[in-house]
């Protein structure tokens, strides 16, 4: 063989062994979550929120957000908030340096006032500038503090927060009133949980007053309708997966629960990443099993925590980019725990998976390029070809089908058969033309890790009630 050939073997053997490679983890997620999707529904209903409401054993716990700029959103965040079913509660908003009327909202819906409270900065973050508390609600709490990012304004808050469990909610983020309940119900079970999260579900297209969600419905627009079908993916199949296994590598920024105390040792929330969210719960695995401590970090399905998701191309862009470029940071910064024996299924499975994610987009874009071209002039066999398009496709599209029947038959948030059929369609025709879109966005992500690029960008929020058109805002 020429070196031609045997080059083109090479990438050839590359590009299919990748495929192979990380389907058999899907194919192996799938058939791990099927245990999560048919229990945890048939657990839910054992629990009776009303019992831990008036239970001693419901420990404390404290809500924080972070708001920079969310003057569309968060004044119906922190209502849904504080109307949340939980025995004691305590919500703390962290004005990290907000440009636009933020504060002042919260100022004039909430009646706050300064005061001075006991603060005492543990963890790095920037200079708080003042606290307000609320005339018309004691739970409520603002920091104002200087601009320093999400990680900043988060520990800005866990060094005020005096509770053994603490919420991080993002503040576009309305969660639905036993959800707290619902995602600390495991750690009531067993002293070993450390963290747990819930579902991320998206709101564009679902009706909201007062705070909360009343009816559940699908987006009007294209981009939200695939976003949905990506986050069911990702959390009925995906995290539910990993959390079977306990290795839950990424706990949503939009709703997640920790013990106070470990967030605390582990140093708090790194500043000098984008995906703080993922980034800390490497380090919770990564504490526990080097001191080879027992621990549980865990996802339940049925707690729900309503989100808006972009709606314009060139904000999901930014997002993705963004996404994928903390990615890269964090498994660049903890590269050490790939196949050390001690860290178990997080180096041996999980890290390598999310490598495999995140070298998907330049093999898979390399493959669009060069797999036809190669067919076309005779280089690859038809049978090559089509197992190629198999895989790179079809395989796919079974996947996203697969989480919307998982949905369908287990959680029923979407109960109209218009709705079904729409997510299924959706489901099919999200590897024509939308899945090729974001790999070159992740693609671009990378190539910004490697220029340096390390700010969040701009993200646009139209909020949960009709506004006036999106602007631009600073996203940290």
């Amino acid at each position: 063989m020429s070196w031609p050939e045997i080059a083109l073997l090479i990438v050839n053997v590359l590009i299919f062994g990748f495929f192979i490679l990380i389907h058999l983890f899907y194919f192996f997620l799938v058939v791990v979550s099927v245990g999560g999707a048919y229990l945890q529904p048939r657990r839910a209903r054992l629990l009776v929120p009303e019992r831990l409401m008036d239970s001693v054993t419901t420990p404390p716990l404290t809500v924080l957000v972070a708001a920079h700029n969310e003057q569309a959103t968060i004044v119906e965040s922190v209502h849904a908030l504080l109307g949340l079913h939980y025995p004691r509660l305590e919500v703390i908003v962290i004005n990290d340096g907000s440009r636009d009327a933020t504060l002042e909202q919260l100022v004039h819906q909430f009646s706050l006032h300064r005061a001075d409270l006991d603060y005492r900065p543990t963890l790095p973050a920037q200079p708080v500038r003042g606290f307000y508390l609320s005339t018309l609600d004691p739970r409520l709490v603002v920091i104002d503090k200087e601009q320093g990012g999400k990680a900043d304004a988060l520990n800005a808050g866990l060094n005020l927060c005096w509770t053994p469990w603490v919420c991080t909610v993002d503040a576009d983020s309305i969660m639905e009133e036993d959800s707290l309940l619902r995602a600390l119900r495991p750690a009531l079970e067993d002293d070993l949980v450390v963290a747990s999260s819930g579902i991320v579900r998206i709101a564009n297209g679902c009706r909201v007053a007062g705070g909360r969600v009343t009816r559940v419905g699908l987006p009007r627009e294209r981009l939200p309708l695939f976003q949905v079908i990506e986050y069911l993916r990702g959390f009925l199949e995906g995290r539910l997966g990993w959390s079977w296994l306990n290795g839950l590598l990424i706990i949503s920024g939009a709703f997640g629960l920790f013990r106070t105390s470990v967030l605390r040792e582990i140093g708090g929330y790194a500043r000098d990443t984008v995906a703080e969210d993922m980034d800390v719960v490497v380090r919770i695995h990564r504490h526990f099993r080097e001191r080879r401590q027992p621990y549980q970090v865990l996802f339940v399905p049925d707690p729900v925590c309503w989100t808006e998701v972009p709606t314009t191309v060139a904000t999901l862009a930014r997002q993705r980019r963004r996404w994928h470029r903390g990615l890269m940071e964090v498994l660049v910064r903890h590269s050490g725990l790939f196949f050390r024996p001690r860290m178990g299924v997080l180096g041996w499975l999980v890290l390598p998976y999310f490598f495999l994610e995140l070298i998907a987009p330049v093999v898979e874009i390399t493959g669009m390029l060069l797999v036809p071209v190669l067919w076309w002039f005779g280089w690859l066999s038809t049978t090559a070809f089509l197992l190629y398009l198999i895989l790179a496709f079809f395989v796919g599209m079974l996947f996203s089908l697969w989480a919307v029947l998982v949905e369908e038959f287990t959680y029923r948030r979407y109960t109209s058969w218009p709705e079904l059929l729409r997510l299924l369609f959706y489901g099919l025709v999200e590897h024509f033309g939308y899945h090729q879109m974001v790999l070159v966005w992740r693609l671009q992500g990378m190539i910004e890790y490697f220029r340096g690029r390390r700010e969040w960008g701009a993200q646009a929020r139209a909020g949960f009630q009709p506004r006036p058109p999106a602007v631009e805002i600073a996203d940290r």
